[in-house]
């Protein structure tokens, strides 16, 4: 008796289906291969020179002359918050210069945002266009066109390492007998000239995660005399070392020019601060300080006695 072995193939049209699908699968990852897709990098953190000059030119009152530039051979920064409104900013003590606005958009390596521009305390131009392009914890390259008596400017910086501490509380705490201070003649970089602090205290409130700041710019110079007296809340306990300040008050005590109006919170200042260094106990030994309001600028680089 014979028998017969049937076997069914299956037809072309499902073999070229089954290849498709497999080719398919592979080029989007499939198995675990392929590439991912690149995301946005991030701007956020504290930021130091990368070894090549920022720059700041603005123009000069008597508009037959040129243009004046400064050059930021120590430019420093701070960068926080969700876009699209990612606060920065970053200033030059040697040149009293502040750039500070906000990152408004990052597509892959590329931002835009806007910036107001002070300069020697003073605000100079509030209507600054930025672009640049910028590396997740590596470096940042920003250029600023003014449109104003701001002419343009550049940031190239250096990721720091100490962004990732926490902004703790035993970091930036300070009292009367081991205050935060700035001493040197015009190392309070403002509107005033020839100021200094010798008791900038950091002390704890009934808030879990503010604390009260308090103040006093000096004059180092006798003609003329001047002191103001200031008083704000810094946030502490944030994920990554930056500070948020806000309710940024000045008073005048002696010849301060620049006080805010005690009922008028648009006058008031906000900025950063952050610890950049400690000592083997935890305890800060050097603070980045910068504060604005729209009309000037506060900045100093603090020390531990």
């Amino acid at each position: 008796m014979n028998s017969t072995l049937t076997i069914k193939l299956p037809s072309l049209s499902i073999i070229f289906l089954s290849l498709f699908i497999a080719a398919v699968g592979i080029g989007c990852g499939g198995g675990g291969g392929g590439t991912p897709a690149p995301t946005d990098e991030d701007a956020q953190g504290l930021y130091i020179t990368d070894g090549n000059d920022s720059s700041a030119t603005f123009k000069d009152a008597n508009p037959l002359n040129p243009d004046i530039s400064k050059t930021l051979t120590d430019i420093k920064g701070m960068i926080y918050g969700e876009l699209p409104n990612q606060k920065f900013i970053f200033f030059d003590i040697a040149t009293n210069v502040l750039y500070e606005g906000n990152i408004t958009t990052i597509t892959l390596t590329d931002f835009v945002g806007t910036a107001t521009v002070y300069n020697d305390g003073v605000m100079v131009d509030n209507n600054v266009t930025v672009s640049g392009n910028v590396t997740t914890s590596s470096s940042i390259d920003m250029t600023l066109t003014g449109s104003g008596n701001f002419v343009s400017g550049s940031i190239k910086g250096l990721f720091s390492a100490a962004y990732n501490n926490v902004a703790a509380q035993l970091r930036i705490s300070a009292d009367v007998v081991n205050p935060w201070v700035s001493l040197d003649a015009g190392s309070v970089k403002m509107a005033i000239a020839s100021m200094n602090t010798s008791n900038f205290i950091v002390e704890s409130n009934s808030s879990t995660t503010m604390t009260t700041v308090t103040y006093t710019y000096n004059s180092t110079s006798a003609a003329p005399l001047a002191q103001c007296s200031h008083s704000g809340t810094l946030k502490f306990d944030e994920p990554k070392n930056i500070h948020p300040l806000s309710n940024e008050k000045i008073s005048d005590a002696i010849n301060c020019t620049i006080p805010t109006l005690p009922t008028d919170p648009s006058t008031f200042f906000t900025g950063f601060a952050s610890v950049i260094a400690v000592d083997g106990a935890g305890i800060g030994t050097e603070m980045w300080y910068a504060t604005t309001n729209g009309t000037n600028s506060i900045f100093m680089i603090l020390k531990k006695l």
